[in-house]
């Protein structure tokens, strides 16, 4: 299966984040992937993470690339300041420092790499694939419509509704 791409573009601005972190779900979403709600939980923090990095850290626009092949989505955002990352050290009752501590316990990976004048800091999530009973009742309908050797086949239609 080919890898799905999905590339927009933010001023740069804090107040852009929750609309990017929304359009980064809506998309996953119509990809079809069935997302459960710890999913839909880890894609939203992860995302609004890179996104405030880049916007807070970084240096003008904010260019956001969505990455999907079954069970992965990488997330890559990329900003116009070419220096690393910083894991922040937060004490318990600081209200930021912890972004990429997050990232790292939710990614299955995650890094960054110097880009042109900026850099481009990524992380992969791992995401559910269709259920096998899904797949095996799918066979099994399909199958059930072939016709039998030698008997002439009887047009039937096939729905299948899946939750």
């Amino acid at each position: 299966m080919p890898t799905l791409v999905h590339r927009f573009v933010l001023a740069g601005t804090e107040r852009e984040v929750p609309l990017a972190r929304r359009i980064v779900v809506d998309k996953v979403r119509t990809w079809s992937v069935p997302l459960d709600e710890e999913t839909v939980d880890a894609i939203r923090l992860v995302a609004s993470e890179l996104i405030t990095n880049a916007v807070v850290h970084g240096e003008g626009p904010v260019t956001i690339a969505l990455y999907h092949r079954p069970g992965r989505l990488v997330i890559d955002v990329l900003d116009g300041n070419p220096s690393a990352p910083q894991m922040g050290c937060a004490q318990a009752d600081d209200e930021s420092g912890r972004g990429l501590a997050l990232v790292g316990l939710l990614a299955a990976r995650c890094a960054w790499e110097p880009s042109g004048h900026g850099k481009r800091v990524w992380a992969e999530i791992v995401l559910p694939t269709a259920a096998p009973a899904i797949r095996a009742a799918v066979l099994r309908r399909l199958f059930a419509l072939r016709p039998k050797r030698g008997a002439v086949a009887e047009s039937k239609s096939l729905t299948l509704a899946v939750a």
